[in-house]
């Protein structure tokens, strides 16, 4: 992760599996590490992005409550059977310490409307490219 994370070409790999490991491990499920061990485990590039996510992600928490209607349960995600189906919304979404959901289209949603994100990543590329777009 620190040599992709220093690869201008492979950062975007890089961070979109740190955010998605970070995305696990919010669920604060028994089956994974919780973010307490994993940040334990980063190196120190790994660690400084780590902390740009967590930043980025609480903005977008505080932006939705500003701006939008209450965000859903994380609950319905959590108990999808379907392991492929249940991979994928456990990656692109996190659980809030409220219990709520926040996921990639309301990241999408915060750059568009505050123009913020952070230099190097952006979740609306992101969103683009796993639609075959980008």
């Amino acid at each position: 992760m620190e040599e992709l994370l220093a690869d201008e070409a492979a950062h975007d790999f890089a961070m979109t599996f740190l955010e998605q490991v970070q995305n696990l491990t919010s669920h604060r499920l028994k089956t994974f590490l919780g973010p307490d061990e994993v940040t334990g485990l980063l190196g120190p590039r790994s660690a400084v992005w780590w902390r740009v996510l967590d930043e980025f992600w609480a903005a977008v928490a505080a932006w939705c409550a500003d701006n939008q209607p209450p965000l859903e349960s994380s609950e319905e995600i959590l108990s999808v059977q379907n392991e492929q189906l249940r991979a994928m919304l456990w990656t692109t979404n996190r659980t809030l310490p409220t219990g709520a959901k926040l996921g990639l289209a309301a990241a999408v949603r915060y750059e568009k409307a505050t123009g913020a994100g952070f230099p190097g990543f952006s979740h609306i590329a992101v969103a683009l490219r796993s639609t075959g777009q980008g």
